[in-house]
C-alpha cells in the first residue's frame, strides 16, 4: 500500500484533530470495540460514539453522532446527531434527530428520523410507524414503504412497494413498482423501468405521473451477466487496479503484507476505523479549505484520501485471494501478488451481484481503508514480509 511521507501523515492527523475540534471543543468522542454491547435506557453519552463489535443494542441517549461497524445494530433510544452504520442488519426503532446512513443487508426503520435516510442493502423496510422528515434515497433489491416520508423518494431499486405517504416526489429507477390502495404521493411520480407501474384503485398521486421505458436488453451493448454493466469499462478498471496493486506490492511490500494481515486479524476494527476516517477526513478538508493557511494541507490530505479510496480494495482482495489459494490445497505461503490478482477477480464478481453489490462494496471500502491506515501505524514495528512474488 502507498507509503506515506511525514507531510502526508501530519496532514491526516491534523485533519482528524480539526474534525474533533470543530464538532466538540471540550469533550471527547468515545470509542468501543466489543463482541456484544448493550447500552441501557438509563445511560447517556454526551458526545459522539464510535463502536465496532458483533451485536449492538442501544437503548440510551447519544448526544452526538453514532458511527458503528458491527454484525447487527438495534437502535431503540435517542440519537441527537446522525447514525452511520455498516452492518449485516440495521434496525432503527427509536429517534434519530439527524440522518441515518445505513450500509447493510437488511435495513428496518420503525422510528423517527429528523432528516434523511440513505440506505444501501438488499432489503429496506420502512414500517407503518416510521416517520422520516426529509428524503429517502435507496439503492437496494426491495424497498417497502409503509410509513411517512416528508420529502422525496429517490434511488435505484429492484422492487418498490409504496403503501404509505410521500409528501414530496417519487423519482426512481425500479424494475417493479407497485402503489397499494393506501399509497399517497403529494408530488410527482417519475420512474424508469421496463414495465409500467401497478397502481391499485384508491392510490393517490397529486402531481404528474411520468413513465420512462427502460432500454430493452436486446438493444444494449455486451454487458455483465450479473448487473448489466458494460463489460469493456469493467474489464479495463479491473486491469488498471491489478497493475496498480502489483506496482504498490512490489514497492511497498511490508505495508501490503501488514494491510492484508490487518484485514484478517482485526476485521471489525479495520471496518470501523475506515468508516470513521472516510466520514471525518472530507469534513476536515472542507474546514481547512475555508482558511488560507490550511489550503496546502487540505490539498495534500485530499490527494492521500483519494488514493486510499482507489486502492482500498487491494488489501481485502489480497486477504480473500490468499484464503482461496490456500483452500485449493497450496501448502506453502501464497504470493501476495497472485493472491491479490485472484482476490480482485473474485471481488469484481461479488460486486456485480444485483443489489448486494453495493453493501459488499462499502464493506470492502471501509475495511480496506481502515487496513491501510492500520498498516501505516504498524510500519515502524518489525513483521514478516509475506510470500514470494
Amino acid at each position: 500500500m502507498p507509503k506515506l511521507n511525514k507531510v502526508t501523515i501530519v496532514a491526516l492527523v491534523l485533519a482528524t484533530v480539526l474534525v474533533g475540534l470543530t464538532f466538540c471543543p471540550c469533550r471527547a468522542t468515545q470509542f468501543k470495540s466489543v463482541d456484544n454491547f448493550f447500552f441501557p435506557d438509563t445511560a447517556v453519552i454526551d458526545d459522539d460514539l464510535v463502536i465496532t463489535g458483533g451485536n449492538v443494542k442501544l437503548d440510551g441517549i447519544i448526544e452526538g453522532d453514532l458511527i458503528s461497524a458491527c454484525g447487527s445494530l438495534v437502535q431503540s433510544g435517542l440519537i441527537l446527531g446522525s447514525l452511520n452504520s455498516a452492518s449485516q442488519s440495521l434496525d432503527v426503532l427509536g429517534e434519530v434527530r439527524g440522518s441515518v446512513r445505513g450500509f447493510a443487508q437488511n435495513v428496518n426503520v420503525n422510528g423517527r428520523l429528523g432528516r434523511n435516510l440513505l440506505a444501501f442493502g438488499y432489503a429496506v423496510d420502512i414500517k407503518p410507524g416510521a416517520q422520516i422528515e426529509r428524503d429517502v434515497t435507496a439503492y437496494c433489491g426491495k424497498l417497502t414503504l409503509y410509513g411517512t416520508v416528508g420529502g422525496d423518494v429517490k434511488g435505484r431499486i429492484g422492487e418498490l412497494v409504496i403503501s404509505g405517504e410521500v409528501k414530496g416526489n417519487v423519482k426512481v429507477k425500479a424494475d417493479k413498482l407497485t402503489l397499494m390502495p393506501t399509497a399517497r404521493i403529494l408530488g410527482d411520480l417519475r420512474y424508469t423501468g421496463e414495465k409500467e407501474a401497478r397502481i391499485e384503485p384508491g392510490a393517490q398521486i397529486v402531481g404528474e405521473t411520468v413513465w420512462t421505458r427502460k432500454e430493452s436488453q436486446e438493444d444494449k451493448k455486451p454487458t455483465s451477466i450479473f448487473t448489466g454493466k458494460p463489460l469493456i469499462p469493467e474489464f479495463l478498471f479491473l486491469l488498471a487496479l491489478m497493475i496498480t496493486g502489483i506496482v504498490l506490492t512490489v514497492l511497498c511490500r511490508k505495508n501490503a503484507y501488514q494491510a492484508k494481515q490487518a484485514v484478517g486479524d482485526s476485521f471489525l476494527k479495520s471496518l470501523g476505523l475506515g468508516l470513521v476516517f472516510l466520514i471525518c477526513i472530507p469534513i476536515a478538508i472542507v474546514v481547512l479549505m475555508v482558511t488560507i493557511i490550511g489550503i496546502p494541507i487540505a490539498i495534500i490530505s485530499l490527494v492521500a484520501y483519494l488514493v486510499f479510496v482507489y486502492v482500498a480494495k487491494i488489501p481485502v482482495a489480497t486477504f480473500l485471494g490468499e484464503k482461496i489459494v490456500k483452500g485449493l490445497g497450496k501448502k506453502e505461503e501464497a504470493s501476495l501478488i497472485w493472491s491479490m490478482i485472484v482476490g480482485l477477480v473474485v471481488l469484481t464478481l461479488l460486486l456485480n451481484i444485483p443489489y448486494l453489490g453495493w453493501p459488499i462494496y462499502f464493506v470492502v471500502l471501509f475495511t480496506g481503508f481502515g487496513a491501510i491506515i492500520t498498516s501505516q501505524r504498524r510500519s515502524g514495528a518489525p513483521g514478516k514480509s509475506g510470500g514470494e512474488s
